[in-house]
């Protein structure tokens, strides 16, 4: 065998494979940084809009609480330039119930037109007290003032998020403060003064470092200037508010990223310093809001580059020594075929020359590799002739078989020669004149062993017995120790897939059945069993007998055909138990060696269950009253809003229906505001085993209520109003006794809107109140 030649055959297939090894590696590396950086703003995009939604959640019940003390003031009828002493009295007691109850207001005061204090209401530890009269000062030149009686009626003006300062220096321990206000107006449309909230903010950053403490990045809340408010580096926090301290600004240590949240209230950057979310917060809840907002926040999630690249190595420290293996995988099967080719042709030329001194009756066999023997069909079958090159396979020279010192029999491994004679005696008896047996081991004279792959030729004399066999034989041996590898190959793929932990599997486009499977997908789906050879993915996932073709579950296969790219889709599945799993499916196409035709996708399928149920809380938590459980005001305003848009198209009528508790302030006094939590559960759950299903309750603002009553004529509500109203009356509390309630109702009109609906209901139930309470008016 010429070993130059075959050096430099190896050498200029070698050279390729390291190439398309490179290339490989190459594109694993950009595919695998896609899918990181993909996971990172799926992670970041989750976190920012549940900070969002828990900050807005917090803005939403302050705006709650401002909204209640203006009905309060306005309930009072506090609209005069002379305040009744007993009036303001009232509203103390009211409001200090309000500031106790919320424990999250260091002021709540209302301000006249002229920016005089009238009422000031103080928090501290945990006890609220209202402001001698004596003690009240003007505010009228103060900024938020002057900011909130310019705001226009029914809207919400909130100040910068900053420390709150007292006597000109900064109070300790630092008291982080936002100013909420609302104008309140006179009858004549004039204003009357402004209502004043001074929150603590210290519950909404700590809340903010909770949900952020096991972000993979840095969590920054900034204001509009940029200064953080929290981060990593508390040192850096509130800068702004110490000018003699060193100044740190997102806004210059990363300008592109901030100049980025300038021109869009939300979105995401990714460059040469990291992955940025960012998301703009109005505390006003203006969502209309411009992005040149002074008293916004914005949330800010900062992924650096280096963890970035961690995390890509991380990935590719698993996919790396797999494909090291490929390659010298394919280096060693591609040495054995060349080297089997070159000893092929030197088996090739050594039969030539054998060629010419054997006999007509070999000549059939000349052109082929190998070794080639004729055997005697006796037993043990002997042989007659055997080639040369014998030798250079089992070590024994021509000579020796000569001499008759060794059958053929003799020379077959005992494990294989049963099977070797069986397969004999069945070609024997069906008269056929070639025939092959399956690969098996033959041990040459120093035990060592070889796989043979061989043809044989029957011989018969004039009357058709089989006198003898012409054997062509073929050394496999490097066949099969290459197949064996790859074997162990096939194993060791399959034991990196079950490494992955996310369940992942390899998918026929065609028939949709698996082709590989980790264990981790056979551990959620399958309980960790084997599943069936020619089990699907929507059997095995979906427990369903026919592919996803729904909207709500878009099949990964279809979309993958049509964009010929990776995707990522949402899907439904079932564990192994039946229980509903949300999982976020990546689907990649694997294609043919032509690189034209989709054959096979792997999909990898993460867990998103805790998500999605934790959205769904958060939805819950914003629509609905903590106490009661029941719609809050926010919730009810938007159903009163499709209600009347519905009305509108359809020309059907609805009744809205607004009562509260007679007297519940003095529930609240002499039983305590436990016993009055309880009397407002029990009147919830009694009115709601009396109103229809289709009607809507809602808590309005402390002991007042709403309810929506669709497809209703105004005989039919007075009838539900005064049956609401005798089982208010009738319901016996314990340790309270009976309570009544008053209440105003209305169907709605053709010319309704929301102002005008409400503003008729309450008429309605003020009227109650003025004739002497327990009483249901409808208009």
């Amino acid at each position: 065998m010429n070993i130059g030649r075959f050096n430099r055959y190896y050498l200029l297939f070698l050279i390729p494979l390291a190439v398309l090894t490179s290339l490989t590696f190459w594109i694993i590396h950009n595919q695998t940084m896609d899918r990181v950086t993909s996971e990172l703003k799926l992670e970041s995009n989750i976190l920012a809009g549940q900070v969002r939604d828990q900050l807005n959640l917090s803005f939403a019940e302050i705006h709650s609480d401002l909204k209640l003390l203006t009905e309060h003031y306005k309930l009072h009828q506090l609209d005069s330039l002379i305040k009744p002493r007993n009036v303001i009295n009232e509203l103390q007691e009211l409001w200090i119930s309000v500031a106790e109850q919320r424990a999250r207001y260091d002021q709540i005061r209302f301000l006249d037109d002229q920016g005089q204090e009238t009422i000031r209401i103080n928090y501290s530890n945990q006890k609220a007290a209202a402001t001698p009269e004596q003690k009240l000062q003007s505010k009228r030149h103060r900024y938020y003032f002057i900011e909130a009686i310019n705001t226009p009626s029914g809207e919400i003006w909130n100040s910068l998020l900053d420390l709150n300062i007292e006597r000109k220096q900064i109070e300790l321990p630092l008291k982080p403060t936002i100013r909420f206000s609302t104008r309140v107006n006179r009858h004549d449309g004039q204003p009357d003064g402004v209502i004043i909230i001074n929150y603590l903010a210290k519950n909404l950053l700590d809340k903010f470092r909770r949900v952020t403490a096991s972000y993979s990045g840095h969590a920054l809340l900034l204001n509009w200037q940029g200064y953080s408010l929290v981060s990593p580096n508390a040192a850096n926090d509130w800068g702004f508010m110490f000018p003699d301290s060193p100044q740190s600004r997102v806004s210059l240590e990363h300008e592109t990223a901030w100049q980025a949240t300038q021109n869009n209230k939300q979105g995401q950057l990714l460059n040469q310093m990291g992955l940025y979310t960012y998301n703009q917060i109005d505390p006003s809840g203006n969502n209309e809001a411009a992005s040149k907002c002074n008293s916004c926040l914005w949330l800010m999630l900062h992924v650096p580059n280096q963890l970035i690249e961690v995390k890509l190595w991380r990935e590719l420290s698993k996919t790396i020594p797999l494909l090291l293996l490929s390659f010298f995988l394919f280096a060693i099967i591609l040495g054995v075929a060349l080297w089997h080719r070159e000893k092929r042709q030197a088996h090739e030329r050594q039969i030539q020359e054998l060629n010419r001194n054997i006999s007509y009756e070999h000549e059939l066999f000349l052109n082929s590799p190998g070794v080639i023997a004729k055997l005697r069909n006796e037993i043990g079958w002997p042989i007659e002739f055997i080639s040369s090159n014998i030798e250079e396979l089992l070590d024994y020279d021509a000579d020796y078989f000569a001499s008759g010192k060794v059958t053929y029999s003799s020379m077959i491994d005992s494990r294989y020669l049963e099977k070797y004679t069986q397969e004999t005696l069945e070609a024997e008896n069906k008269g056929s004149n070639s025939f092959s047996h399956s690969p098996y081991l033959i041990v040459g004279r120093n035990k060592r062993s070889r796989w043979i792959q061989e043809t044989v030729h029957a011989i018969r004399d004039k009357l058709g017995k089989l006198t003898g066999f012409y054997v062509h034989i073929n050394d496999v041996t490097p066949l099969k120790e290459a197949e064996e590898r790859l074997t162990q190959s096939r194993d060791y793929i399959q034991k990196v897939v079950d490494t992955i932990p996310d369940p992942t599997m390899v998918i026929d486009i065609d028939s949709h059945e698996l082709k590989l499977i980790n264990q981790s997908a056979l551990d959620l789906y399958n309980n960790g069993q084997a599943i069936d050879p020619e089990i699907t993915c929507y059997r095995l996932s979906h427990k369903r007998s026919n592919p996803c073709r729904g909207q709500l579950d878009p099949c990964p296969i279809k979309q993958i055909m049509e964009k010929r790219t990776a995707v990522s889709v949402v899907h439904k599945h079932y564990d192994h138990q039946g229980n509903v799993i949300h999982v976020d499916v990546r689907a990649t196409p694997i294609f043919d060696d032509s690189g034209e035709n989709i054959v096979q996708i792997i999909e990898s399928h993460r867990d998103i269950t805790e998500t999605v149920e934790m959205e769904k809380q958060l939805q819950h938590i914003a629509e609905t009253d903590r106490l009661t459980q029941i719609y809050n005001r926010m919730k009810f305003d938007e159903e009163l809003k499709n209600q009347i848009a519905w009305a509108s198209l359809t020309n059907n009528r609805f009744g809205l229906i607004m009562f509260d508790l007679d007297h519940f302030k003095k529930i609240n006094d002499t039983y305590g505001h436990d016993m009055g939590d309880k009397v407002l559960i029990n009147t919830v759950d009694l009115l709601n085993g009396r109103i229809r299903k289709s009607d809507v309750l809602a808590r309005w603002g402390g002991e007042e209520f709403m309810i929506i009553a669709p497809l209703i004529d105004t005989k039919e509500l007075r009838s539900l109003v005064e049956s609401l109203r005798n089982a208010v009356q009738q319901y016996e509390h314990e340790g309270v006794g009976s309570i009544t309630a008053s209440f105003g109702a209305s169907v709605v009109r053709p010319s309704d809107n929301i102002h005008s609906l409400l503003k008729r209901v309450d008429s309605a139930l003020y009227e109650s109140k003025q004739k002497g309470r327990n009483r249901s008016t409808v208009f």
